[in-house]
């Protein structure tokens, strides 16, 4: 008996962490799907999306701002991968950042609506918010300035700010519908290198 005991702690709270870490999954993947349907979507509507009942939610989330600086935190998460995987270090500074940014809208798809949400409720500064994404494309317009490929004189800190609300002025453009996506994407890119450099990339 004495050598039963002494297991069950240590199956239990993985298997609870396991669980827990799924229907967080979940709440956080309904939160996407219901913000994008409805901006203004209940935390019952995304416990029903989410398979669980509205109790679960908050037990994880105890207010609906909470809910949304996870999914946020999540979603800026997932786009500094996709900067990652497009490899900014890897060509010339130019064709680099249009590969990243182009993946980076891409991927950004799900998340439309939740940009425009977070632009509407976001009282602090948007790099606080995206630190991991201008910390990944940092390198990339530092290398561009010392090479010439990008404007010297002006900051990265600069650039930066500048390609983060390029990308929500397009995600907004998207959703009001005023331009077909390809197009908002051609755009976004010309405008960002444009800026950047000097003009004629």
């Amino acid at each position: 008996m004495s050598s039963a005991r002494p297991d069950a702690p240590s199956t239990r709270p993985p298997r609870r962490r396991a669980d827990a870490e799924r229907s967080i999954a979940r709440i956080l993947d309904a939160t996407v799907e219901a913000l994008a349907g409805d901006p203004e979507a209940s935390m019952a509507e995304i416990a029903r999306r989410a398979g669980v009942v509205r109790a679960t939610v908050y037990v994880h989330f105890p207010t609906r701002e909470a809910l949304l600086e996870a999914v946020t935190r999540r979603a800026v998460e997932d786009v500094t991968e996709l900067i990652v995987a497009a490899e900014p270090g890897r060509g010339a500074p130019a064709e680099a950042l249009r590969r990243v940014v182009a993946a980076t809208w891409r991927g950004l798809g799900r998340y439309h609506a939740l940009v425009a949400v977070n632009v509407q409720r976001e009282p602090h500064d948007l790099r606080d918010l995206h630190g991991s994404v201008l910390g990944a494309l940092e390198p990339l317009i530092e290398r561009g300035r010392r090479d010439g490929s990008f404007r010297a004189e002006v900051p990265a800190a600069w650039h930066l700010s500048m390609l983060l609300a390029l990308v929500h002025a397009a995600s907004g453009e998207l959703r009001a519908g005023r331009l077909p996506e390809a197009e908002i994407e051609a755009a976004l890119l010309r405008t960002v290198l444009g800026a950047v450099g000097d003009g004629t990339s």
